[in-house]
């Protein structure tokens, strides 16, 4: 009798460490390389396109100072012209998010409002 609670066990156990390689599979690693020159990402990309679980990471260039800001992820990083800097997070909440300017030139939010959407992360289910 002892047997068969443990051979079910057993199945569960070889079921879903079997699923584990089919789900991570799809996961990926996505890059984007992204120019802002004269206060407007370069290029015409207006959308960045990933799934939820992907691994993102966004390479930034600039022309002059600006803090940038992904909504919804909260993640903002101050881009200093001609180094480039990287945002990198997993795409978890699915959803269409700004990418905003919180000021240019090194004027912060707090101190210049408004800001200015860049471009658009999409991120979609799986």
């Amino acid at each position: 009798m002892l047997w068969r609670p443990f051979s079910l066990f057993l199945l569960g156990a070889v079921w879903w460490w079997g699923s584990i390689p089919a789900l991570t599979a799809e996961l990926t690693v996505q890059t984007f390389s992204l120019e802002i020159h004269q206060r407007q990402v370069t290029g015409g990309r207006d959308t960045i396109q990933v799934k939820q679980g992907d691994r993102v990471t966004l390479q930034w260039i600039t022309d002059e100072t600006v803090e940038i800001h992904l909504h919804g992820y909260d993640i903002e990083k101050v881009l200093q012209p001609g180094i480039p800097a990287e945002m990198t997070f997993e795409a978890y909440a699915t959803g269409r998010y700004p990418i905003t300017a919180h000021g240019f030139g090194g004027h912060s939010s707090e101190t210049r409002p408004g800001e200015t959407p860049l471009v658009y992360l999409e991120v979609l289910p799986r």
